[in-house]
């Protein structure tokens, strides 16, 4: 499952089936709520914020991690300095699967 936990608008249960529906803003919210306690608990160990410095390079798989930005990224460029992404979409020839190993 590949969630924007600050731009997600709905939830679609049981989709292309007879009884699919839609999840309405409370139940959204909601469910938003528990995923961000979910990744939160234990001391946020699943929770990796990183420092920036000059020349600092990251790469992430955003099908396999949550993201967002932290609200220092919408202070005034000139306290936190420029901010540039640079995205790359890759596709790969077949689905991954839990304990695939590929090259």
């Amino acid at each position: 499952m590949c969630i924007h936990l600050g731009n997600t608008e709905a939830f679609i249960w049981d989709k292309d089936m007879p009884n699919e529906r839609r999840t309405d803003l409370d139940e959204t919210n909601q469910l938003l709520e528990e995923i961000r306690k979910e990744i939160e608990k234990d001391e946020r160990r699943l929770i990796y914020s990183h420092e920036w410095q000059d020349g600092d390079f990251l790469i992430s798989d955003n099908l396999a991690v949550g993201h967002y930005a932290s609200n220092d990224t919408a202070r005034p460029k000139s306290e936190v300095g420029l901010r540039i992404l640079h995205r790359t979409t890759t596709k790969g020839i077949s689905s991954p699967r839990k304990g695939q190993t590929t090259i």
